[in-house]
């Protein structure tokens, strides 16, 4: 039986069973609610939400909206005009109703496809045991460079996609989305040029390095969870992000990588959450061979909001291992990940990658966020504080941060700013297999190793259609160099390579000096419901600093996206 008969089959039963407030299947994490949601705890309308532990359900977003809908007195202009618009794209999450909904496949499906106080769907219906939710995507896209040394590629992309999700008997949420893209404008030189503009372009390698015109991708999942959602069970392929970074995440970020596939469980109990995956992701070995399997694995248990929901800590941990079969010591969801490497790896080997990391979130008062984190990448107490190479066994990266909503006493808008640092040879290993990478992309944060960066946001909101948001960074790095007799000195600023990390006491920022003044502003407008035209534009600076060599390009982003 082909792929369209088995979508019948399932279209059939779902339209055929025979209203469901569980709503348990996922909000991905491409939805401006979670921006909408953090600024709300932010501003202390709502009590309960965790921006560090993402995607939530939609039942759970549900409740929060309606939650926010109770204080809505409280709210700007713009955010009651953002509530009302959520509360209809939500409705039957919160309301168990679908008056505020139209499907395409109706009388006046047609005559509504402009609509902008209805939410539009292909096709949706839902009773006491099913619902079912069909939607269509349409995408033009445009990217283009234009600098010093990387001359004018451009590409121009259409994909069309459709997208089914809903929810079985109140606890087994489902989730489906398929596009299927091509190349309309540019070769295949410029297709490699602007892979890495998007992270999902980049890890597909019939666009990337086949050349193809055409290209798809995929994600989905299925999710068990009962009523209370005390526990849930998803196994899939889905966009995850853990950490308290405002501007990128250090622990795991959803912004620099491609999703990928995972065993998911999560608990939550009052003021606990848990959360355990292990997944599957791509690497190359050191002659560029993709490796037969590479594993990543993470906990997180976090605790909070305290102290009238005020702060908020987290514990990480995690393990990337490769070209091994499934070790059943890292799929316990209750254990020490550290020590079950240690106890379960080769003897004389240390090919495995193990992290540990600590955050926490502070507000204080009203409108104000701050963030720390701390990244560990092997760790020693014995040779803390060394002199010698010794003290090599010790990497650390940092991240602290502010969030200021209303700022300046200025409904809507938004300053953040965000440091970070990354200490040589974090997230690489001497293993190329076992690096922090996923299709050779970072898991974490988008630095280098063996770099700082300085960054600012300023976004606001134009009432519920219009957001603008700019950010500048400021990052200094220490690259490999090779040295006047040819000799390659790895200082660690490459996470594909970390070998030789104890070949000389690392000093940060040691190295070839470069220095990257990056600009970036994104403007994302909604003309009508779920008709999006969103523009970007990048300007990157590099300055070498011991070569007084200076460059720089401009990165155009431009899209028209329709999603019902």
């Amino acid at each position: 039986m082909g792929k369209l008969n088995y979508f019948l089959v399932f279209f059939f039963f779902i339209t055929t069973s025979g209203i469901s407030l569980s709503q348990v299947e996922l909000v991905p994490l491409s939805n401006p609610v979670y921006d909408y949601l953090d600024r709300m705890f932010t501003n202390k309308v709502i009590s309960d939400y965790s921006s560090s532990m993402s995607p939530v359900s939609r039942k759970e977003a549900a409740k929060m909206l309606l939650e926010i809908d109770l204080k809505r007195a409280k709210l700007s202009k713009t955010d009651r005009a953002l509530l009302d618009y959520y509360l209809i794209e939500f409705e039957y999450d919160s309301k168990g109703t679908l008056k505020k909904s139209s499907n395409f496949f109706s009388k006046k499906g047609f005559g509504e496809l402009f609509s902008n106080k209805k939410q539009k769907y292909l096709y949706s219906t839902a009773d006491s045991n099913v619902s079912f939710f069909w939607d269509a995507i349409g995408e033009m896209r445009y990217i283009g460079l234009d600098g010093d040394s990387s001359g004018k590629p451009h590409v121009l992309l259409g994909q069309l996609g459709t997208r089914i999700r809903g929810t079985l008997f109140s606890t087994v949420g489902y989730y489906l989305k398929l596009s299927n893209g091509v190349r309309l404008g540019g070769n295949s030189e410029d297709a490699q040029k602007t892979a890495f503009v998007d992270p999902i372009l980049y890890s597909t390698r019939k666009y990337r390095s086949e050349g193809n015109k055409t290209f798809d991708s995929y994600e989905g999942y299925l999710r068990y969870s009962p009523a209370t959602e005390w526990i849930g069970l998803t196994v899939g392929r889905e966009a995850l992000s853990f950490g308290t970074g405002f501007i990128d995440k250090m622990i795991l970020s959803n912004k620099n990588s491609a999703p990928f596939d995972f065993l998911k469980l999560d608990l939550h109990y009052k003021k606990v959450r848990y959360s355990f995956f292990h997944s599957s992701i791509v690497g190359n070995d050191s002659a560029g061979v993709q490796l037969s399997s590479k594993y990543f694995v993470f906990h997180r248990l976090e605790l909070g909001p305290f102290f009238n929901n005020t702060f908020k800590i987290g514990f990480n941990e995690m393990v990337v291992y490769s070209n091994i079969p499934i070790n059943f010591a890292f799929i316990n969801p209750i254990s020490f990940l550290t020590s079950a490497d240690l106890n379960t790896e080769l003897p004389g080997k240390n090919s495995n990658n193990t992290l540990l990391g600590l955050d926490f979130q502070l507000y204080p008062v009203k409108n104000l966020a701050i963030q720390g984190s701390i990244l560990a990448d092997d760790i020693n107490f014995e040779t803390i504080g060394s002199d010698s190479s010794k003290g090599n066994d010790n990497k650390f990266g940092f991240q602290g941060g502010l969030m200021w909503q209303n700022a300046f006493t200025l409904p809507n808008l938004s300053l953040t700013y965000e440091y970070t640092r990354l200490d040589p040879f974090v997230y690489s290993h001497r293993e190329v297999n076992n690096s922090y990478a996923n299709w050779g992309l970072p898991i974490g944060h988008s630095l280098n190793p063996n770099s700082d960066e300085h960054a600012v946001r300023v976004g606001f909101n134009f009432g519920s259609s219009l957001y603008l948001a700019v950010t500048f960074k400021h990052q200094r790095t220490g690259e490999n160099y090779t040295d006047s007799l040819g000799n390659f000195v790895n200082v660690g600023s490459d996470i594909l390579y970390g070998k030789g990390d104890f070949q000389r006491k690392n000093t940060f920022l040691n190295g070839l000096r470069v220095n990257r003044n990056i600009i970036m502003a994104e403007l994302v407008w909604q003309p009508i419901r779920q008709y999006y035209i969103t523009l970007k534009f990048q300007r990157r600076n590099f300055d070498y600093v011991d070569s007084n060599t200076k460059f720089g390009y401009n990165i155009f982003w431009g899209s028209l996206r329709i999603d019902y």
